[in-house]
């Protein structure tokens, strides 16, 4: 038994005649007749009567019609639920974000997307740290992030959008703040502030000064940009970092770090098991296009120019 037969069973209730209802249905009267007494036999009674040209429903029939016309509008109901659901769903693209740029250049793009699209689409927001973001992903609370890299998050493609130095960041008077570049080694003698080792950036941090100079001492880590500077600047202390927007409000000097891995990058982050609408597509299309792929070169424009 399927929904077909449930809704041709309402419809030749509701007109008592198998011409008109086959007429109403669009399909023959004996595929209609046939129908019924498939149904009939599935259940094992009668359902209808015939009286001349009209049908008249037996006692099972009454009893089963209640429950057609109950699972119809369960599944109608449901259906409708759905299609409001995926318009819905369409109309909005929900996307979870890094704070060095939720804050920065993304503001800008949305106006600037919208723009181009008639205000369409909206944007539901959420700034977080990168592993929150991957696992929302997975979850299915977020649609799309821009975050962090971790191969531990194999089922998510990872698109490369932008990237960002290391850095040595150090208040001005620090020893280092004379130096135009340094190397992993020159940090042997200070303990170093930089990332927790549970994030992607922290880890990959401390893999590439690893592959360079092991006996580094990571003295305290924090959660991000801005703290790390505080304490830096707190402490006249030595801070591994990216080198964001969000260090531009600490007096620190910022001095590249030689190392073969010397730029965090940062991907547009999607499962792709989940269906998304086309604004997904095409924002993150936007994204790439207007950073030019050009990573830190056209960053660095947008924090000037700030």
């Amino acid at each position: 038994m399927n929904l077909h037969q449930l809704s041709y069973f309402r419809t030749l209730v509701e007109y008592r005649q198998f011409t008109i209802a086959a007429e109403e249905l669009h399909i023959s009267q004996p595929t209609l007749s046939n129908s019924i007494k498939s149904m009939e036999k599935e259940l094992g009674c009668l359902l209808v009567k015939r009286s001349g040209h009209q049908i008249e429903l037996t006692e099972y029939g009454k009893m089963f019609y209640n429950t057609a016309c109950s699972t119809l509008t369960v599944f109608d109901q449901g259906v409708k639920a759905l299609h409001d659901k995926v318009q819905s769903d369409a109309d909005y693209v929900n996307l979870a974000c890094i704070p060095t740029f939720i804050g920065t250049y993304l503001p800008r793009a949305i106006k600037a997307f919208q723009e181009m699209n008639g205000g369409m689409p909206k944007f539901i927001l959420a700034n977080q740290i990168s592993l929150p973001i991957l696992e929302g992903l997975v979850s299915d609370k977020y649609k799309m992030g821009i975050c962090s890299y971790d191969p531990r998050f194999e089922e998510l493609n990872f698109i490369p959008l932008y990237g960002e130095r290391f850095v040595v960041a150090v208040p001005p008077g620090h020893p280092l703040a004379a130096f135009e570049t340094i190397n992993p080694y020159m940090l042997t003698s200070y303990n170093l502030i930089t990332y927790g080792d549970d994030t992607p950036i922290g880890r990959e941090i401390r893999e590439s000064l690893a592959d360079i100079w092991a006996d580094l001492h990571i003295a305290d880590t924090l959660d991000g940009e801005i703290t790390i500077a505080g304490e830096a600047l707190a402490n006249d202390a030595v801070a591994v970092v990216a080198d964001t927007i969000l260090l531009d409000s600490f007096e620190l000097r910022r001095i590249p770090l030689n190392i073969s891995k010397d730029t965090h990058k940062v991907y547009i982050v999607y499962d792709p098991r989940r269906q998304l609408s086309h604004w997904y597509k095409e924002f993150g299309l936007f994204l790439q296009k207007d950073l030019g792929k050009g990573l830190n070169p056209r960053l660095k424009m947008l924090r000037s120019s700030s």
